[in-house]
């Protein structure tokens, strides 16, 4: 039986962990020195133009012989979760994850173009198409001269505005296909609970479109951004967990009440010990994700347990800081919106838990 699809083909060794840690050290002193603890709302875009021209991470999963870095599984890990943790905003999911994972299985000058884009950090196209997180379908039709229109609507998704590029994963007459749309599409932002990430529905009605692959080879590229979604929103998902209880051990440390730190009574002890066996049970399956290659099982698992931690954790990131946890602007209610904005996007645990169980039942 063939491999589910993934992020890469093979385990990382263990000279790519090595690398991935590296990177995620290098990374968290780079937003250290360049972003606020947590990105404020509306600066996320600005950081990751900064992280695109310094670092180079928009062209993370973009192979070499396009210009980018051609890391796998361990360093998408590793990146997602420090920009979790700092709250960064930015196309890094849809464009530099999905988009560059999709059009890597492609071959022809589009795709190829279109990589090299998303390399560069410049006008790269996002993929737009999440089928667990998706609401309805994009359905399209052909035309008399042989190109495509889309009709329909998803979201919310992550997207950048026009005039960035959609890729979008349609139907065209019951075969899937992945298609490429450079202009006419509205999209409509959408209140969301993330401010640093503004989420989108996106509505074709005849919009014109490209078609870059049909039948298998588009189920194929949709799988691939689809799995490779999931895998960086639950590391985002452990990044923002690791971050929330961070702030909460601190605070327990130097809150006082009644005369003691409140870490000092064994109420608050217990409760930071379980938050604890979560987070690490979170972090665990992200390194399931790294062992097994970024497969579509270890995706699936991930996505379960990163995003009940990240939810379950923030929330009592809040509770634990009394009033001040429930102020807006603070870091532990900014953690918590990114929390529920990455769950709710990357599909649901039941969701995921179906999907896991029908991948089992083939075995």
């Amino acid at each position: 039986m063939t491999a589910p699809p993934g992020v890469a083909s093979e385990p990382a060794s263990e000279l790519a962990t090595e690398l991935a840690s590296e990177l995620a050290s290098a990374l968290r002193d780079f937003l250290g020195a360049h972003a606020e603890p947590v990105v404020p709302a509306g600066d996320g875009g600005q950081v990751w133009s900064r992280l695109c021209g310094e670092l180079g991470l928009a062209g993370l999963l973009v192979p070499e012989s396009h210009g980018g870095l051609g890391f796998g599984p361990a360093e998408l890990v590793a990146v997602a979760a420090e920009l979790g943790r700092a709250v960064v905003g930015g196309p890094f999911v849809p464009g530099a994850v999905a988009a560059a994972s999709a059009l890597s299985t492609l071959d022809g000058d589009c795709a190829g173009e279109l990589l090299a884009r998303i390399a560069g950090g410049r006008r790269s196209p996002v993929f737009v198409h999440m089928p667990l997180a998706a609401a309805r379908r994009v359905t399209a039709e052909s035309t008399v001269d042989g190109s495509v229109t889309l009709t329909g609507s998803v979201g919310p998704v992550l997207a950048a505005p026009p005039p960035a590029p959609l890729l979008v994963a349609a139907d065209l007459g019951g075969t899937p296909v992945l298609v490429l749309v450079e202009g006419g599409a509205e999209l409509t932002e959408l209140p969301s609970l993330d401010l640093s990430r503004p989420a989108w529905r996106v509505v074709f009605d005849g919009t014109p479109a490209r078609v870059l692959a049909g039948g298998d080879r588009a189920a194929g590229a949709v799988r691939r951004a689809e799995v490779a979604t999931w895998i960086a929103l639950g590391a985002e998902c452990v990044g923002v967990a690791g971050h929330a209880l961070e702030l909460t051990v601190e605070h327990a440390k130097t809150r006082r009440q009644f005369g003691r730190p409140i870490g000092a009574f064994q109420a608050v002890q217990h409760k930071l010990a379980d938050l604890t066996v979560t987070l690490e049970v979170a972090r665990s399956a992200a390194d399931y994700v790294v062992r097994c290659g970024g497969d579509e099982r270890s995706a699936h698992t991930l996505a379960v347990k990163a995003s009940e931690a990240a939810v379950t954790i923030t929330t009592e990131a809040v509770q634990l800081h009394g009033g001040i946890g429930f102020t807006w602007e603070y870091p532990a209610h900014v953690l918590l919106r990114r929390a529920h904005a990455a769950a709710a996007l990357a599909g649901t645990p039941d969701q995921h838990r179906r999907a896991l169980f029908a991948l089992l039942d083939e075995r």
